[in-house]
């Protein structure tokens, strides 16, 4: 786990529920177009983001897949400030945000809007990660008894780098691993070249165990 993810788990609400990406340092850019795909198509249905502004200020950003939309929360962390979540949705008019039920303009969200576009942009080119489950401690087990977060986590980390395409299997078989989570992914269809987004999904077998992952970016080679 990274010192910002360990930092924003005790800021934001249930953060074993999300898997969690550490994206650095973020550049500065005049002008940012992002594909609708990647706005729309989170890793997964929920998505930890922390990174450092373009001032070198660390923020965190939880985002959450609906049906043709995408809630945005989180809060800039050096100095405990929670944003105003808002909701943007794809239509056929174009992209929607809707604070509180009402609609805004994207002025209205403009400085943290572009950091989601920043931080799926980075996000759709390297990925790697962290998730985290609850400790099995006295006091954890008091505070979620009561409905309340736990405090402290047991974390794996995973770097995966660039997604590399696999040849299909010749034949014969293999065992079946751990019960773990696909993050979201664009898959390039063999017969066609079309790319088609594959949702986050649970793979394995359980009865052989549980694996927990989380990703933190490695940069791509040059």
């Amino acid at each position: 786990m990274t010192p910002l993810i360990k930092k924003a788990v005790t800021l934001s609400p249930e953060p074993e529920t999300a898997m969690w990406f550490d994206v650095g340092q973020m550049d500065a850019k005049e002008k940012l177009q992002v594909p609708a795909d990647i706005l729309m198509n989170l890793p997964f249905k929920r998505t930890g983001i922390v990174g450092l502004d373009t001032t070198g200020k660390d923020f965190a950003l939880w985002l959450t897949q609906g049906a043709g939309s995408v809630t945005v929360a989180g809060c800039s962390m050096w100095h405990k400030k929670y944003l105003d979540p808002y909701v943007y949705v794809a239509t056929d008019d174009g992209f929607k945000i809707y604070k509180k039920d009402t609609e805004i303009t994207i002025e209205d969200v403009k400085p943290v809007h572009r950091m989601v576009l920043a931080t799926l942009s980075r996000l759709a080119n390297i990925s790697s990660g962290f998730t985290c489950r609850p400790q099995n401690t006295f006091i954890n087990r008091k505070r979620q008894a009561k409905g309340k977060s736990a405090l402290s986590f047991d974390w794996v980390t995973v770097e995966i780098g660039e997604r590399k395409e696999k040849n299909s299997p010749l034949g014969g078989t293999h065992a079946s691993p751990r019960l773990h989570d696909r993050r979201g992914h664009w898959r390039t269809m063999k017969a066609t070249g079309k790319k088609v987004w594959v949702k986050q999904c649970k793979v394995g077998d359980a009865s052989k165990g549980v694996v927990f992952k989380d990703y933190k970016l490695k940069e791509k080679n040059t």
